[in-house]
């Protein structure tokens, strides 16, 4: 079975291959804030006939998982995946198997006011710029962040040289 609440968005099944949305998704409703079906987005690693989605869910911050057992994050895991996905546990979908792996620091924390520690594109050191997620962004700390990242400092990079700012390929 696949969840109903993606039903707007499911790929259909083609060649007994898995069903659902092939996609990396976040939540703000679930302390997994980011997670995917690896039956869909890696099926040649992941998807196995008849054994449904494989769902990988990234828990930050973790600081309340570290402690608990493998087992008890799992369950905290599954509850929030039925309360996202109530068709899940209508249709009696369950977990037959779970891999937990806890780093303790690989993701900073987000919180009000943080972004103030920041740094901007532009550093005080002459011809010397910064790029990537950590930095000052609209975006969260991902990839998507560090892409927009990217453009930022070369916008500003470009403003830095005459020669440069003729030119108005990066918008």
């Amino acid at each position: 079975g696949w969840v109903t609440e993606l039903a707007g968005a499911v790929r259909a099944e083609a060649g007994g291959g898995a069903k659902g949305l092939d996609n990396l998704l976040y939540s703000a409703d679930a302390d997994f804030s980011c997670f995917a079906d690896l039956a869909l987005t890696s099926p040649a690693d992941y998807y196995k006939p008849g054994q449904g989605s494989l769902l990988e869910c990234v828990l930050t911050p973790g600081d309340r998982f570290v402690n608990m057992s493998a087992a008890d994050v799992v369950a905290t895991t599954l509850e929030q995946v039925y309360s996202l996905f109530p068709s899940a546990k209508a249709q009696g979908l369950t977990c037959t198997w779970s891999n937990v792996v806890k780093l303790r620091e690989s993701l900073y924390r987000e919180a009000p006011g943080m972004d103030q520690f920041r740094p901007p594109q532009r550093t005080p050191i002459p011809n010397f710029f910064l790029a990537g997620s950590y930095t000052y962004q609209d975006y969260i700390d991902s990839m998507e962040g560090a892409a927009r990242s990217g453009l930022l400092c070369a916008k500003v990079w470009r403003t830095q040289s005459r020669l440069l700012a003729q030119f108005s390929f990066l918008g």
